[in-house]
């Protein structure tokens, strides 16, 4: 190649900026970009997965766990700067799954098939307002070269147990057609060890013990899954392109737990001493299909665009549990479980950008989301040689819900100031129907969401910003089914139909060097804020957790980004957080729960070793924190990995070990009224994984 001419485009926040045309000869060129693990942005931070390579071969839900400033709780739920109520998107669209449906679909999800993920804390009008703590957004990969482009990817790991993943991502264009495609095959071997510990005093002064109950478990739980989706697209001109595709997730999860339950008395006597067994069997399949589009008007951006989903959901969970207790002659009833469920939702959304003025554009759209759930539980237990049904937990549930919004967000672009402002409305209306009780009850609410965003350049490389956003976190269908799930026959977990959602205030504000330093200050206040309580039964050494609501908290704190380049050979990225959390509101007789000043400290490093060979080492701490009633012990994350490029460069060989030390775990605990508890997950997090992958 001897000259070749290069036409460049850019544009700019800044007003004084404009289009850029450049024409430029040259004799030979190579162009090369060092790609990057985090990207800083004014509302998010991106995480680029395809270039982590201690990521590879694991799981969504693996790959969260060590996304800066994001925080995975044993049971799959997230936090963000140490604030719950996160909401998911995939590609952009809000998931409707529940938090343990939702921990699933992200262990059966490959992280080889994870382009990016974005952590939105402070999310514009033009986004759903669920989710008080922020968005995360998963972005899965998509080739769009011409003709026929795609990877291949396999992968062995080894925990305490065998963990498997493989499969495939094809795209094929011709002309004004395309062709799209991916299949992964998921097995995930996983064994934890939990105990639980639990004081029961005589009164709420807590002077007298008047019983300890002693539990421990050691886990089985494979995950098998088939993931797959296909689609094709068509320009029907060149202002107007088509997409349909199905996405269909299909999946089985067991879980074998053989425990103890001990209980002693103040004289440290047993009074119950039981060997337990616990097994869940759960299957599922989802299929979502999707048609979508986009039109462009002029050549001046302003495009309409349309999507319409419509996804179907059917859930098995199998339940048995037993007892053999030999302290004294109680008698533990089995117990098992039937634990059906069915969704179906209908979400579509139309969205119009019209940029009216020069440095002015207006964004608005509408969206409807219609949801059913249809939940027939059936439990039993066992007594005089026979299967007698538990009224007290056999229930039919059938949920409703029905969102409509609007929204508009206005953009202007002064010399040095860009503007952004919106207004938000959704609409909600929920239909619960108890019928197994006969009872029916329904509500509806009107919310408007406003958000503002600000931000200043004052040289091309020093800027300052400033964003507002109010956001709504409503309780799910689980949240309010009043009935019971058993965990094992000591512990069930019971939702509250009394439960209203959540209100956040979200501020921040902070200043930028270049892409290399952020530094920002947050503000959230909640209001009616969920918290998790629970309340020990010492008749049938049964706990049963559950929510209500708390008058406020507050969640406050700093944050800081740095990425510096050492040498050629050594990036550094460091996410830097410190907050505190603080409930106000009587919960179990207490008026205030003790806030912890919490850090975390988040450390990457990258080298290239040499053109084919690169490393990463990564680190993760955080201090104590509190998650409502209950107090988490410190924990410390450090992971490796190398990799090496084959084939003329088309292959990749990953070896990484994550949690080397096995010092990710979850360990809680809580003094409330009368009851103590401790908790304690000895997680299955180190894993050393080998993975390849070819690009076709």
């Amino acid at each position: 190649m001897l000259t070749f001419s290069v036409y460049g485009f850019s544009q700019t926040e800044k007003e004084t900026d404009s289009i850029v045309e450049t024409i430029t000869a040259l004799d030979e060129i190579v162009i090369s970009k060092k790609k990057v693990l985090y990207t800083q942005k004014s509302d998010r931070l991106v995480f680029n997965v395809e270039n982590s390579i201690v990521s590879e071969g694991g799981t969504a839900l693996d790959v969260l766990s060590r996304a800066p400033g994001v925080v995975v709780s044993q049971d799959g739920d997230l936090s963000i700067r140490g604030q719950q109520g996160v909401a998911v998107m995939i590609n952009g669209k809000l998931t409707q799954l529940s938090q343990k449906e939702l921990a699933n679909y992200l262990k059966a999800t490959t992280s080889s098939n994870i382009k990016q993920i974005e952590v939105i804390t402070n999310p514009s009008s033009k986004y759903d307002a669920a989710g008080k703590a922020g968005i995360i957004n998963i972005i899965l990969k998509k080739p769009n070269a011409s003709g026929l482009k795609g990877t291949a990817f396999a992968s062995y790991g080894r925990g305490r147990k065998n963990r498997t993943n493989s499969g495939f991502n094809l795209n094929y264009n011709k002309d004004k057609w395309g062709l799209f495609g991916n299949y992964s095959y998921t097995f995930r071997g996983e064994e934890e060890k939990k105990e639980f510990n639990q004081v029961q005093y005589t009164d709420q002064t807590r002077q007298e013990i008047a019983s300890k109950n002693h539990q421990t478990s050691i886990t089985d739980e494979p995950l098998t899954s088939n993931n797959f989706k296909i689609g094709t697209q068509y320009e029907v001109s060149p202002k107007t392109s088509l997409e349909f595709y199905v996405d269909a997730k299909i999946g089985r999860y067991q879980n074998m737990a053989d425990g103890t339950n001990k209980v002693v008395n103040t004289a440290n006597q047993p009074i119950f001493d039981a060997a337990t067994y616990n097994d869940s069997k759960e299957k599922w399949n989802d299929y979502t299909y999707a048609f979508s589009g986009l039109h462009k008007f002029n050549n001046e951006g302003k495009n309409m665009a349309f999507d319409f989903e419509y996804e179907t959901s059917k859930f098995r969970s199998n339940q048995f549990q037993s007892a053999d207790n030999t302290a004294n002659a109680t008698v533990v009833n089995d117990r098992r479980g039937y634990i059906p469920s069915q969704l179906k939702v209908f979400t579509g959304k139309v969205d119009f950008v019209n940029p009216f003025k020069e440095k002015q554009s207006l964004e608005y759209g509408l969206k409807a989301s219609i949801k059913n759930n249809d939940n027939p539980s059936v439990y039993e237990y066992y007594e005089n040689n026979q299967w007698l049904i538990d009224f007290n937990s056999t229930n039919h549930f059938e949920y409703n819900e029905q969102i409509y919004a609007a929204y508009v967000n206005y953009k202007y672009q002064l010399e040095k100031l860009n503007v952004q402002v919106g207004l938000r409305s959704e609409y909600t209306a929920i239909n619960i129907d108890q019928k197994t009780l006969n009872e029916e009850h329904k509500d509806d609410y009107l919310k408007w969401f406003p958000s503002l965003s600000l931000k200043y350049e004052f040289t091309n490389n020093h800027s300052a910003h400033a964003s507002y956003s109010k956001r709504i976190n409503r309780p799910s269908q689980f949240d309010l089914n009043p009935f019971r799930f058993y965990d094992d026959s000591f512990n069930y977990s019971q939702g509250n139909p009394n439960l209203i959602p959540e209100i956040t205030h979200a501020m921040e504000i902070g200043y930028a060097w270049k892409s290399n330093f952020m530094a920002s200050v947050y503000f959230n206040s909640t209001k009616d804020v969920f918290t998790e309580v629970y309340n020990y039964n010492p008749d049938t050494n049964t706990t049963v957790t559950t929510q209500i609501n708390v008058d406020k908290s507050y969640n406050y704190g700093i944050n800081i980004t740095n990425t510096v380049e050492f040498y050629k050979w050594w990036s550094f990225n460091t996410l830097f957080n410190v907050f505190e959390n603080k409930f106000m509101g009587n919960v179990l007789n207490s008026n205030t729960i003790d806030p912890i000043m919490t850090l975390n400290l988040s450390v990457q490093n990258s080298f290239t070793i040499s053109e084919t060979w690169k490393a990463e080492g990564n680190a993760q701490y955080q201090s104590k924190s509190n998650l409502g009633v209950y107090q988490r012990d410190g924990f410390f994350d450090f992971s490796i990995g190398v990799s090496k490029q084959i084939l003329a460069k088309k292959g990749n060989i990953k070896l990484n070990f994550t949690d080397v030390f096995n010092t990710n775990n979850f360990y809680i605990k809580s003094v409330v009224a009368q009851t103590g508890i401790d908790k304690r997950y000895d997680l299955d997090n180190r894993i050393a994984t080998i993975a390849f992958t070819y690009r076709i």
